[in-house]
This record gives structure tokens, C-alpha cells and sequence, in this order.
């Protein structure tokens, strides 16, 4: 027993300082919120040289032996997977597997216990399932080949307990029983699955979809509880890139938004399949596209880099193209979002990395009109870039892979500062829920919720450390008053959080016991 008080914090970005699955989110929007200070090029944090390349699709970041620091947790193609003490890069364990480990990890309580798993996919065509404190395997699954993909960790079935999606070179995508890894559903597609899956409730059904393209040249929408297949598209070529799940238009409709081998980008009616728009760049799209609304102006803009060595900006209502920049050299990975100077500007406005596989070029793009605000040279073929506080001092760090000197870079602003934040009256969140209306607050025992128009999003209670203790709601919202009663056992403090495609606020909670 005890007595719950509610009090509202407006802006706060509450458990959005970790990278704990491919592409920042579940619906791999490759956007961070939280802001950093890096206004003039990075210094060198820490770098770690593996035995062989980091050839991943990127970092996780996450506290996972839930000892209060965070971890940065990477693939090698040397066999091995690292977990690293978040601020000096030091060892903390490792695992050997028989082959190479390009999948992303994600890192999630996976079996409900209270404690962190890491969770990945390797080349010897097995799945792991790791403790995240000790590294020993809790249970692996072998799939029919080699594991490229990327797995994403959620309750798609909305039966209390987690699974984990992932596709094989076997031509199938895999969901599988997070506590025991068994196999709850496989779904055969026509070619190899090198695709990572993105997951949301798009229908508003209760009913996460999972979305994912084949290199049968199609984009597949499953549904999460059966493996069953709602829709799907067939483009022109390979879909290696991995799909984004945002609402890109505005119109409280989520989008799938996805490249191809045709040379074109494709966003797609979440709930029908049906082609919304596409853009025909001049090269193969390896790389996922990374949605936010990057120049301020109430849309959504899409952002992707293709194998013809530019990055595009485009218009997320019309796939028209707002900017473009041309690198080096090829880009195989995709760009990463955030407020990297956001305490230095004060402007609260995105900057874009971009990645390469040509160069050791590092470039930090103006997300208004793409024009270059630093380079920075580390070491030839940059992959997956990732973008979290490591060090728990408030303030992003930028975490990437190189595949010629086989390091990760930890990368941190010259000042070492701490306790970032933008206090710009343009900041994007506060900008973007002032334009949606939303109103969040607690009221009595309960949390009300007021929406002007129907819209994903996700609500979620966590203590803390940013331990998620309950999902209370995730999925479409109609338009209008909603209020929810969180189930909060323990005393202490605790935090709602509400998060959307392009905000978050919350709700701080003291259950005081009696």
C-alpha cells in the first residue's frame, strides 16, 4: 500500500538517453532527442581496438548489468561481441562466437526477471541470448544461415511477455520466445533477409506489426502475434535497407519508408502497403532512412544516403527533395539525428551524421540545408553511427565502428561538459507539441491524456534508472481525452512517459509507502 503523487514536468526527455536497439527505436527512426554540446569537432573520448573489424550496423548503448553506469555494448567481424565500460571503453566482457557479428545487439529485459539481456544475431547462423552483466549465454537458436539482420525486442503479440524478431539468410524472418528462445513463428520469404525489422502497433489494433524488407525484392508487413502476412510490397530490387515506421505526412496515418537496390526510396500507407511517394536517387540504397522534422518547420523530413555518394533530405508529405549533399564516397549505412550543439547554440535545431564506407571522413551536416558544420577524419569504412549519453552526464556522445584499424570511437565535446539541455523557446520538442496540442498530466490516481488528432504513441512507466517497469499504452490514439491508471507496485519515484514520433514528456510519480 502506499500513496502515489503525481507532478507534471514539461519537456522532460526522461529514458530517451540510451540506443538499446537498431536505429535508436523500435520503428528505427535513427533519431535521438536528448541534445549534446559538440559545437566545433569532437575530442577522442576513448577508442577500443578489436581483433577484427567493426563491421556492425551499430553500437547499443544501455546499462546492462544495471550497476548505474552505462555500457556500450558492439560487434566484430573477429568473432566476438563486446560489452564496454561506457565512460573509459575498458572491457567488461566479451563473447566468442564461430563467425562474424555485423547484427546490431539490442539489449532489454527479454525474459522479465529484472535483469538486462543482450540479444544478436551472428554468422554461424545462430541467434544469442546473453546475461547482460556476465556475458554467459541464457539460450541460443540456430537458424537455417548466417544471422545479418539486426533483432528488435517487444511484445508483439500483447500477451505480457517479449519476443524477439530478427531475419536470416535463410530467407526467414524469425519471432522467438524472449525467456526461452523458442520458436513462436517463422514467416518464409523468397530471398535472403538481410533487412532488421521495425515494430509498431500501425492498424491501432492492440497488435504490433512487424515490418521488414527481403531481398526477394519485396517490403513485408506481418502481423506480430501470428506471423500472418497484412501486406506487402514489391519494388524493383534487394530491400537490404532497413524500414522506418513514423507518421511522415502529418495525417495520424504511420508511414513505412524504406530504400531499395532500384535506387529509389519508398514511403508507403502503413496500414494498406499502398505507395504514398517514392524518390529515385542515382545509386542502391544500402542504407535506412532516419526521420524527424530536421529544419524546424512542422514536417517531417526523411533522410537517407545512397551508394551515389549523396545524403538526401526529402519532404516527408511529398518525397520531394529539400537538400542534398554529395560526400567522399559512398554511404552503405544510414545517417544519424540529433541536437549535437543544442547547450552551446542555444538554437535547439538537428544536425545529421553521416557515415562512409569510401573514407575515414566523419561529416556533421546543418539538418536545415545540409551544408557541413564540422569533419572530422578517424579511420576508413565508418558504419552505423550511434548517438547516447555513455558517460551519465547529461550530454550525448557519438559512438561508431570503423572496419581498417577495427576500433570504436567514442567521440565527446573539448569542454566535457554535462547537463545538456536547450532552453531555446525554438526547441523542437517543445515546438512540435505545441503544434500537435497535447496536453499530459496527472489528474487524481490516473494520467490524462488529450490528443487533437489521432497518432501513435507510447506510454510507458519507468523507475529511476530507466528500467521499464510497465507499457501502458502503445499504439494509434483516436483524437480526444484518454487517462490511464498506471499499476505502480513499487514505492519511490517513478516516471509516465509519453513519447510520440518527434516528442516526449512525462509525468514524475512519488509512491510514498505508509
Amino acid at each position: 500500500m502506499g500513496i502515489l503523487v503525481a507532478l507534471f514536468i514539461f519537456g522532460q526527455t526522461y529514458a530517451d538517453t540510451t540506443w538499446t536497439t537498431y536505429g535508436a527505436t523500435l520503428e528505427n527512426t535513427h533519431f535521438q532527442k536528448m541534445v549534446g554540446a559538440m559545437e566545433v569537432i569532437p575530442n577522442v573520448k576513448w577508442s577500443y581496438v578489436a581483433g577484427g573489424g567493426i563491421e556492425s550496423f551499430g553500437a547499443t548503448v544501455a546499462d546492462v548489468d544495471v550497476d548505474g553506469t552505462m555500457e556500450v555494448v558492439v560487434g566484430s567481424n573477429n568473432r566476438k561481441i563486446y560489452c564496454l565500460n561506457g565512460t573509459t571503453g575498458m572491457v567488461k566482457w566479451s563473447y566468442l562466437t564461430r563467425h562474424w557479428v555485423y547484427s546490431s545487439p539490442a539489449i532489454a529485459d527479454v525474459d522479465v526477471n529484472g535483469t538486462m539481456e543482450v540479444v544478436f544475431g551472428s554468422y554461424d547462423s545462430t541467434v544469442y541470448c546473453l546475461n547482460g552483466a556476465t556475458g554467459v549465454v541464457k539460450w541460443s537458436y540456430a537458424t537455417g544461415d548466417f544471422v545479418h539482420s539486426s533483432p528488435a525486442v517487444a511484445d508483439v503479440d500483447g500477451d505480457g511477455t517479449i519476443e524477439v524478431i530478427i531475419g536470416g539468410r535463410d530467407d526467414k524472418i524469425y519471432c522467438l520466445d524472449g525467456a526461452t528462445g523458442g520458436i513462436e513463428w517463422s514467416y518464409l520469404t523468397g530471398h535472403t533477409v538481410y533487412s532488421s525489422p521495425a515494430l509498431a502497433d500501425i492498424d491501432g489494433d492492440g497488435i504490433m506489426e512487424v515490418v521488414i524488407g527481403s531481398n526477394d525484392s519485396k517490403v513485408y508487413c506481418l502481423n506480430g502475434a501470428t506471423g500472418v502476412v497484412k501486406w506487402s510490397y514489391l519494388t524493383g530490387f534487394y530491400v537490404y535497407s532497413s524500414p522506418a515506421i513514423a507518421d511522415v505526412d502529418g495525417d495520424g496515418v504511420m508511414e513505412v519508408v524504406t530504400g531499395s537496390w532500384d535506387d529509389k526510396v519508398y514511403c508507403l500507407d502503413g496500414v494498406t502497403g499502398a505507395l504514398e511517394w517514392s524518390y529515385l536517387t542515382g545509386g542502391d540504397l544500402y542504407s535506412s532512412p532516419a526521420i524527424a522534422d530536421v529544419d524546424g518547420d512542422g514536417v517531417m523530413e526523411v533522410v537517407v544516403g545512397s551508394y551515389d555518394s549523396t545524403v538526401y533530405c526529402l519532404d516527408g508529405v511529398t518525397g520531394g527533395i529539400e537538400w542534398s549533399y554529395y560526400a567522399e564516397g559512398n554511404i552503405h549505412r544510414g545517417v544519424s539525428i540529433a541536437d549535437l550543439d543544442g547547450d552551446i547554440s542555444g538554437e535547439c535545431k538537428l544536425e545529421i551524421l553521416v557515415p562512409n564506407v569510401s573514407t575515414d571522413l566523419l561529416v556533421c551536416l546543418n539538418g536545415e540545408n545540409g551544408s557541413i558544420l564540422w569533419t572530422m577524419r578517424l579511420d576508413k569504412d565508418i558504419h552505423d553511427i550511434t548517438i547516447a549519453d555513455i558517460d551519465n552526464d547529461n550530454c550525448v556522445e557519438i559512438i561508431l565502428g570503423t572496419g581498417t584499424v577495427h576500433a570504436i570511437w567514442a567521440l565527446d565535446d573539448v569542454e566535457n561538459r554535462s547537463n545538456c539541455e536547450c532552453d531555446s523557446s525554438s526547441n523542437v520538442e517543445e515546438r512540435n507539441t505545441r503544434g500537435y496540442g497535447i496536453e499530459f498530466k496527472a489528474m487524481g490516481k490516473g494520467i490524462y491524456l488529450f490528443t487533437p488528432n489521432a497518432m501513435q504513441v507510447d506510454i510507458n512507466v519507468y523507475d529511476v534508472s530507466g528500467k521499464l517497469e510497465q507499457i501502458i499504452y502503445k499504439g494509434v490514439l483516436s483524437k480526444g481525452v484518454h487517462t490511464f491508471i498506471p499499476n505502480i507496485k513499487s514505492s519511490g519515484v517513478h516516471f509516465i512517459v509519453l513519447k510520440s514520433s518527434n516528442f516526449s514528456k512525462s509525468v514524475k510519480l512519488i509512491k510514498l509507502a505508509y
